[in-house]
Formats: C-alpha cells, sequence, structure tokens
C-alpha cells in the first residue's frame, strides 16, 4: 500500500465531504493497514484503509452491529468508497486515548476494569436462539460444527505449500484440528454476540474518569461463544487482570486455560490467511503454553 497515496485519497474523501481541504492530516499504520486523522474547523474524521480486500465493507457492516448492541460509544460510519483500487471509509472521531496507555495506578485500573468488564458482560448477554453464525444466513446449533466452517479455509491455509508455516507447526495445527471436539464440547452451546478482537488497544478511555469512550476495530463480529472475545483480554497489558475481574462477575467454564491458547493459535493463523502475517516466535511461545496447559488439564 503506497502510504501518499491513501493519504491523498482520504484528503479527497474530507475535501468531498466538507468541501475544504483538512488542516491537519495524520497518516498512521495499524496491524490490519492504515488510518488517516483529518482535522480542519469543519470537524474531525478518521478515514481507514485495510490490507484485506474486501475487510472495510466487512467492517462497515460490523460497525452498525455492534452499535445496536453495546453499551458504549461506537464510531459511526460516515462513508463507504472506493478509490484508485482502495476500499477506504470516513468514521466518526470519537474523543479518548488507547487503553494501552491507562496511567498505571490503582484508581485508573480499577475503574477502567470495573466499566469494561461491564461493557462486555451485556454485550455477550444478546444470544440467538438458532445457536452459532456461520454467515448472516446460516447458523449452527453447536458450535462445533460452527467452528468447522469456520476454520478449515484456515486450516486448509497453514498446510498449503503457500504458507510461511513451518512443518513442525503444520503438525501442531494437525494436533489442534484432531483434538477440537474434545476441547470445545464443554463450550459447545449458548451463544453471545462478540466483537472478535476487543483487546484493549482498540477501546478508548475517558482521561479524567478512566471509564471507556469508545470501542472501535470490529473484526468478525457476530454470534459465537462469548471466549472468542475473552482469550483477546491478554494480548495487550495482561497486567490489569481483565480476564480474572470478567470470571468474578461472570464464571468462565472449565477448562478456559486450554481454550484460550487453543483460541489465540487458530486466530493467529487466521490473521496470517487473511494479510500474510507471520510471527514463528510468537506462534510457537503460544503453542508451547497450549501444550502445557493440555498436558496438565
Amino acid at each position: 500500500m503506497n502510504k501518499l497515496q491513501l493519504k491523498r485519497i482520504a484528503e479527497s474523501a474530507y475535501q468531498a465531504m466538507f468541501s475544504q481541504k483538512p488542516d491537519v492530516s495524520n497518516i498512521q499504520e495499524t496491524f490490519y493497514g492504515w488510518v488517516v486523522f483529518l482535522i480542519s474547523p469543519k470537524g474531525k474524521v478518521v478515514v481507514k484503509f485495510s490490507r484485506e480486500f474486501g475487510r472495510i465493507e466487512k467492517e462497515v457492516t460490523a460497525l452498525g452491529l455492534l452499535k445496536k448492541k453495546v453499551i458504549c460509544p461506537v464510531p459511526e460510519v460516515y462513508f463507504f468508497g472506493r478509490s484508485e483500487g482502495y476500499d477506504y471509509m470516513l468514521i466518526e472521531w470519537l474523543e479518548g486515548i488507547s487503553a494501552y496507555e491507562l496511567p498505571n495506578n490503582p484508581k485508573a485500573i480499577e475503574t477502567f476494569r470495573e466499566d469494561y468488564t461491564n461493557i462486555l458482560i451485556a454485550l455477550h448477554e444478546h444470544t440467538d436462539s438458532r445457536g452459532f453464525e456461520v454467515t448472516p444466513e446460516k447458523f449452527e446449533p453447536s458450535l462445533i460444527d460452527a467452528f468447522d466452517q469456520w476454520m478449515y479455509p484456515v486450516l486448509r491455509y497453514v498446510l498449503s505449500s503457500a504458507s510461511p508455516f513451518s512443518c513442525e507447526l503444520k503438525d501442531a495445527y494437525r494436533f489442534l484440528w484432531e483434538k477440537k471436539t474434545e476441547i470445545l464440547t464443554p463450550i459447545n452451546n449458548q451463544s453471545s454476540f462478540v466483537h472478535d478482537d476487543c483487546h484493549i488497544a482498540n477501546v478508548l478511555f475517558d482521561p479524567k474518569t478512566y471509564k471507556i469512550s469508545g470501542l472501535l476495530d470490529p473484526c468478525d463480529v457476530g454470534f459465537k461463544h462469548k471466549e472468542f472475545d475473552i482469550f483477546h483480554l491478554f494480548d495487550v497489558r495482561e497486567d490489569l487482570n481483565l480476564v480474572a475481574r470478567y470470571h468474578e462477575k461472570s464464571p468462565l467454564i472449565e477448562g478456559f486455560e486450554i481454550r484460550r491458547y487453543f483460541l489465540g493459535l487458530w486466530d493467529d493463523a487466521k490473521h496470517s490467511r487473511n494479510i500474510g502475517w507471520y510471527d514463528e516466535s510468537w506462534i510457537n511461545s503460544k503453542l508451547d503454553r497450549f501444550n502445557t496447559a493440555y498436558k496438565q488439564a
């Protein structure tokens, strides 16, 4: 992706909306693409681009669905377009600071932890009697059957000759696939609506109150199991102990320690398939922790 080209597209979209050029235009790289922050006296907006073809259109839908179900601010989508071969969306600028930068003091941590776990628990109370969402039109009553359909294309990618995964990791993913029924059986029912990438780098907080001021960047939202959100709470700032607080309020089912690594490994493989990301040491480290938890179970 050409950084200057994306910046130009974003500025053109801003001018089309506000009939003037932005005074400030700041582009930043993200895991999945680029975001451009644009400011003038007429307004502040964000323009997003993605490395994955079709991701922006999916996120437009995801933001709309999430906005209806979560009890905190979610950016409004003002415009979805395509220019010079790139999809983009122009969205609301939410005020706040990335929760990655939450101050390391007891009041800030306690307030944030209490507020965010309440928000997630309320989100996860949204269920669907049809079960787990494979597509908007198709549900499976069994998580295991839905997982087959979500992740079999990912398995095929991992095992393919085009995959960057080592022979050892390919064998490990074969083992994970063989064990999926055993591992997922304890949570095979009771779907919840999930954000699907709710680590705190996708959360904004109010620096005055330390409460949540925005939830950003939903991934594959839909009716899955709440643990598809919860394992992400270990991804960033594990020192906040968000999972422990969630568990105090809404107890997790036995075996979560295995499933958190199992789901995390499949999530890593999904990101690799989507955008070509691959960090062998990261994946091996997570696999080692899965193997330890599995042997101790």
